[in-house]
């Protein structure tokens, strides 16, 4: 095998273990047209007529929806993950109250008012457990409204072995098999190896 197809490989590892560990989360936005059943947030958001607005995050600290809006999250997990529970808390400004769904199945709902006042530690901010996740696991749905006001919302995350951190793209990674670290360092020495017996003719 010769350094150009060597490099070749190489790169082709780095790219399949970026890709496993890229986690998208999509925020989208619409008003609220149609009453919204608390026992039913994710039939609630079919049933808006609205023009939904929707944004691709990599941090999930101090966004606003809106006033008169309903809100939804999606977070992708089809990242290389072991098997592991993973806890949420989230503060919000709902009125409505709000809903968390794996995969299509509702989780954990809060039907009253929340309303976080930007503090970890008030009674209305939102824990949801996602205990035993496995690698079939694909997507996380959090869905919330809001009538009156326009407060910002912050989600954050921790696994069996974390710490608490924001809602991001590099903690959700974080949290993955370790595969993919494996992956860059054997590229790195394949890459290394060569590059020491190709200068050293």
């Amino acid at each position: 095998m010769n350094f150009k197809n060597i490099k070749l490989m190489c790169a082709t590892l780095l790219l399949l273990c970026a890709n496993a560990n890229a986690t998208l989360m999509t925020f989208e936005t619409r008003n609220i047209d149609e009453t919204i059943n608390k026992l039913d947030y994710a039939g609630s958001w079919l049933a808006q007529s609205s023009v939904i607005n929707s944004a691709e995050l990599s941090d999930f600290t101090m966004i606003k929806s809106g006033k008169n809006r309903i809100s939804h999250l999606q977070i992708d997990l089809s990242i290389d993950r072991d098997f592991s529970n993973w806890f949420f808390e989230l503060g919000l400004d709902a009125g409505f109250g709000a809903a968390v769904y794996l995969d299509g199945n509702l989780v954990s709902n809060r039907t009253d008012d929340l309303w976080w006042g930007y503090n970890w530690n008030h009674s209305d901010v939102f824990s949801v457990a996602l205990n035993g996740l496995t690698r079939q696991n694909q997507v996380v749905d959090i869905y919330w409204g809001e009538n009156c006001c326009n407060g910002a919302s912050s989600i954050r995350f921790k696994n069996d072995l974390g710490q608490w951190g924001n809602l991001s793209s590099s903690n959700i990674a974080n949290a993955s098999i370790p595969e993919p670290t494996s992956i860059v360092l054997i590229s790195m020495g394949l890459l290394g190896l060569v590059s020491r017996k190709r200068f050293s003719k």
